[in-house]
């Protein structure tokens, strides 16, 4: 069997749903991705890992993940726009602040040409707002002792707080996981184990009453 050509990174784009680099031809497929440019929302081609073209198109299906992951981002909106900036109520982040905040969530400086939605790669909205809650009393103190040259200078420097302690959160999170994940698989175990105890116990226990009256009726006769 012949083996799959390998693809030339030097002249491939890296996978569109993980980042990470295609290394075979056999494992590369093209999917039309939507995205939104001044012009309205534009079909655009896009390599993908087959796998992680499968995976995101379920995921892009799921209505009650694609509904989780708006709410979650609406979550960091209004955080960073009430606890950080202190913003009366109907005044909106600027566009500097949301692409750096949607930067976070596809793993760049600023999207740039991209989806931030369901992809697996950057940060989960989850873990950008709980970062954003750790580092606030720092950021809070940064706000209320730095000059800055600009408003664009004073975003930056806060989400310098951000992207310094938000890789760690991460990992954190997915220790949690794992540590949840192995705890369901041990009661699942165990579970079963405790019945199969349970279930001779009772046996033994007829058997015993069993026994018992054997030998009342006995003494009877």
């Amino acid at each position: 069997m012949a083996k799959p050509k390998k693809v030339d990174v030097t002249k491939v784009q890296k996978c569109y749903h993980c980042k990470e680099i295609i290394e075979s031809w056999d494992d590369m497929v093209y999917k039309k991705i939507p995205l939104a440019t001044k012009a309205g929302i534009r079909q655009y081609n896009r390599q993908l890992h087959l796998k992680c073209a499968v995976d995101y198109t379920e995921k892009r299906a799921d209505v009650d993940l694609m509904r989780q992951e708006n709410s979650d981002w609406d979550a960091v909106y209004q955080y960073f726009r009430k606890e950080y900036l202190g913003l009366d109520a109907g005044i909106p982040l600027q566009q500097h602040e949301i692409k750096r905040l949607l930067g976070l969530r596809t793993g760049q400086y600023m999207p740039n040409s991209t989806n931030t939605r369901v992809l697996k790669r950057g940060y989960d909205f989850k873990v950008i707002l709980i970062t954003m809650k750790l580092v606030k009393p720092k950021v809070l103190n940064y706000l209320s002792t730095t000059s800055f040259a600009n408003h664009k200078h004073k975003i930056d420097g806060i989400l310098r707080f951000i992207t310094a302690e938000i890789n760690d959160v991460q990992k954190r999170m997915d220790m949690q996981k794992k540590s949840n994940e192995k705890l369901v698989k041990e009661e699942k175990v165990v579970k079963p184990m405790a019945d199969y105890t349970s279930g001779l116990k009772r046996k033994e226990k007829k058997k015993d009453i069993k026994n018992d009256n054997s030998i009342d009726l006995g003494g009877l006769l």
